[in-house]
């Protein structure tokens, strides 16, 4: 009923609208036209009062001429003058004073009409003190002008009345010889009242103007736009009359005749619409809100069921939703497990692919330990780095994988920046001088600087980036520069590597941030890789609410510029520092794998380091070995026959006493987050992915030392390093114990006390480690490192801490114990 009213409303407005602009131009017409005829009656009525009075001129004149002798027409005069309307309030005749007898003057007769009526007869102008009337306007203006000549004088306003009056005035002549003016006076006051009663009463707007163009009398003369204006010259005096109509009178009448015309057909167009309406309601809208209603209240997949027999538009409509919906809900079911099949098969190929590699870099990480001579080493290095690649490309896929099914998420906690920085300083200025190239990092970054966000995934953008530019670059430099942005309450790192190597073509530039794409198609062949590094560095920038662009020419260099959105925080433990080796002897360890080759490998690493290994092939062996004997530690793979190991570990922290809470490592090729979620949700500590990483394994295991050694005394030696993890009210580098210089192999525990006292921003001791150093480097013959700490020291020695450059060659170049 609302969309009823509200359309029989619109109809009607739409009618009306109509109406008025069809019968406004005709009504306007009409206006126009009466308005013209009203201002020409005005303008006879204003002439009327004015055109008499000249009858009482030619009398005066014809009295004058007759009565050569004034004082004989006296009496006729003032009876005339008597007789006489309103308008004449004055009238005069004004001989030429010497016209008779040139010795003997003549006098005027000038008589005046009184408010009361009474005729009274003026002298002044006969006195001869006063101004000669024979100078005055009205009387020069008709002397010896041609009998019967009327001349009107200005309107003025009378110096003895104060009132408006206008003044005729005709020559008359004894026996063709000028012999004087007769004169009347006439009052406008009566008139111009006259014209505003006349204007108020028509709804008028008029403008009275004499000869001189001044105004006489304005009344209710508003000029608009678009008004119509009628305009009148009359009479002898040169007066104009401008009469305006009121714009609300055109819009009345219009209105007027609009309502009459509607008052006529509405009722009967109504009655047409609201039968149209009910038609268009019952065949058409109440069937779409059906639809639509049905359409909101189901579920995906469901089809339109609906009440409809007819075969027209509608009909034929919901058959074709219905046909598309099936349609499309069917390929849905088929895409989705697609998808399904697409995640099982790369989880399945993840681990498989990952298992053997276990077995290939595991044992590459063994042999490259034992004594080998120099062909047998570089043989096994480059078995090591084919095979690290080759998981590179692996990670590649993977990560593109979950980028399209929007399941790479960011895994956010505390790191310094100068962590990534140091480690891609080890890894790239290595790299890039074994081909010859210059590598710098360039860091605005305010020194000792934490971040809250996803440490891997931002070190995976800058390794992406670095790979391309050492891979394309034979010659010349590749650097990084390192900025913190600040925009508002956001904060962005801004990172840009550049290189000069072989550069991107403009055409190319558009789609190397494409999935599979690289610059040209002999990329791939000549420099190898997915075509993936670049759509994920993009990916991974849009996820972390940035951006990434390229600038770069062909045969000069390349720069990519990244900007990610970030949270600076409060600084935590420093991770991931250099540590003492453990004593693991006595520890025993149980290897839970069903791969034989992961096997002898994980045992061969544990047992170099001291451990006592025990291995079994599935999780409820696992069980069985946990309760029948104390182990430290249990490195627990995931998919194996029997029992898995998510129910394995799930199993064992469900055992009653201490073993329950035994120190659990997952060891699985499978790298998926479902699947770490699922061994971390069962109680795994840590989970450390296939292929093992050897430093990895020590790292994880110097983390979890405190759970690893909970069934033994522990020795002061043994955990002596974690004491530079605790924080007390002293400063990191005071409460760190300073190396002793005897030992010659503590290299790697001086780079700790170097960095900690650098954080601190420690000089003392930071001198104190430059210099022990200095002793270190001395016997190993290596200028450039020797230059770098001479260079340190003496920068200490002017007050300021070592620039971070300096630090990073030293790093690099300092062999680790």
């Amino acid at each position: 009923m609302v969309a009823l009213g509200l359309y029989l409303a619109m109809f009607i407005a739409i009618v009306g609208s109509v109406t008025y602009y069809v019968v406004e131009s005709p009504v306007r017409a009409k206006l126009q036209q009466n308005l013209d005829l009203r201002t020409q009656l005005l303008s006879a009525l204003i002439t009327e009062p004015l055109s008499s009075s000249q009858g009482f001129v030619d009398s005066l004149v014809g009295f004058a001429q007759a009565h050569r002798n004034g004082d004989d027409v006296i009496p006729l005069f003032k009876f005339m003058l008597a007789a006489s309307d309103d308008t004449i309030v004055s009238a005069g005749i004004w001989p030429e004073p010497y016209a008779l007898d040139p010795k003997k003057l003549l006098n005027s007769h000038f008589f005046n009409k009184a408010d009361d009526g009474k005729i009274d007869q003026l002298f002044s102008y006969n006195n001869p003190k006063n101004t000669p009337y024979q100078e005055e306007y009205w009387y020069t203006s008709v002397v010896n002008k041609k009998q019967g000549t009327i001349s009107w004088s200005d309107v003025y306003i009378d110096p003895y009345t104060h009132v408006r009056m206008i003044t005729a005035s005709s020559p008359y002549y004894y026996d063709g010889i000028f012999a004087g003016v007769a004169t009347v006076d006439l009052s406008l006051e009566e008139l111009l009242g006259f014209i505003k009663n006349h204007a108020e009463e028509y709804n008028l707007g008029i403008m009275l103007r004499d000869k001189l163009n001044q105004v006489l009398v304005s009344h209710n003369f508003n000029l608009v736009e678009g008004i119509y204006i009628s305009s009148n010259q009359f009479g002898d005096f040169g007066w104009q009359v401008d009469v305006v109509n009121s714009k609300s009178r055109v819009a009345d009448e219009v209105f007027r005749q609009v309502m009459s015309i509607e008052g006529g057909i509405v009722p009967l167009l109504l009655l047409c619409v609201m039968a149209g309406y009910y038609l268009l309601n019952r065949y058409l809208i109440s069937p779409i809100t059906t639809i639509a209603a049905q359409l909101d209240s189901s579920k995906a997949g469901e089809i339109i069921d609906v009440d409809y027999s007819s075969e027209d538009e509608i009909g034929h409509l919901i058959k074709t939703f219905n046909e598309k919906t099936i349609y499309l809900e069917a390929e849905k079911v088929k895409a989705q497990a697609s998808t399904n099949a697409k995640t099982a098969f790369l989880a399945t190929l993840s681990h498989e692919i990952r298992t053997p590699m276990n077995g290939v870099l595991g044992t590459a990480q063994i042999l490259l330990k034992t004594p080998l001579n120099s062909e047998q080493e570089k043989h096994l290095k480059s078995l090591y780095e084919s095979g690290d690649h080759m998981m590179t490309l692996l990670n590649e896929i993977l990560d593109f994988s979950k980028i399209e099914q929007g399941r790479l998420d960011l895994d956010e906690t505390r790191f310094p920046l100068d962590s990534i920085i140091g480690s891609i300083n080890s890894v790239y200025y290595t790299l890039s001088s074994e081909k010859g190239l210059q590598f710098k990092v360039y860091s605005e970054v305010p020194s000792g600087r934490w971040y809250f966000s996803d440490k891997a995934r931002l070190r995976q953008i800058l390794f992406n980036l670095l790979n391309n530019a050492v891979k394309f670059t034979s010659r010349g430099f590749v650097e990084v520069y390192l900025k913190e942005v600040i925009e508002g309450s956001d904060t962005y790192l801004s990172i840009r590597v550049r290189d000069t190597g072989i550069g991107i073509s403009k055409e190319a530039q558009k789609r190397i941030f494409k999935p599979f794409e690289q610059a040209e198609s002999s990329t791939t062949r000549r420099f190898g890789g997915t075509g993936l590094g670049l759509a994920i560095v993009k990916k991974i920038a849009q996820l972390m609410d940035g951006s990434v662009t390229v600038t770069s020419e062909e045969g000069i260099g390349t720069s990519f510029d990244v900007r990610l959105k970030i949270q600076p925080c409060q600084p935590g433990e420093i991770e991931s520092l250099p540590h003492k080796k453990l004593d693991y002897s006595g520890l025993k360890v149980l290897i839970v794998e069903d791969n034989r080759t992961n096997t002898v490998i994980i045992e061969t690493f544990m047992s170099s380091k001291g451990f006592t290994c025990k291995s079994v092939e599935n999780g409820e062996l696992a069980i069985q070995a946990v309760v029948a004997e104390r182990f430290d530690l249990v490195l627990m793979d995931n998919h194996m026959p029997v029992m898995d190991g998510v129910e394995s570990t799930t199993a064992i922290r469900a055992l009653i006493g201490d073993v329950s809470s035994v120190l659990v490592f997952g060891c699985t090729a499978d790298v998926f987050k479902e699947t770490r979620e699922r061994m971390l949700g069962a109680g795994v500590d840590y989970i450390i992915a296939k292929p093992i990483d050897e430093r990895e394994l020590d790292d994880a295991l110097f983390r979890y030392s405190n759970k690893l050694y909970q069934y033994h005394e522990v020795k002061a030696d043994a955990l002596e390093s974690q004491d530079v993890k605790k924080h007390d009210s002293k400063s990191k580098s005071e409460s760190l114990p300073k190396p002793d210089l005897r030992n010659k192999d503590n290299t790697e525990e001086l780079l700790v006390t170097l960095y900690v006292a650098l954080e601190d921003n420690n000089l003392e001791l930071i001198q104190f480690a430059l210099e022990s150093l200095r002793v270190h480097v001395e016997p190993m013959n290596n200028a450039e490192l020797t230059e770098q700490v001479d260079k340190a020291l003496e920068q200490v020695s002017l007050g300021a801490p070592p620039t971070q450059d300096v630090i990073n060659i030293i790093t690099v170049n300092l062999p680790m114990a």
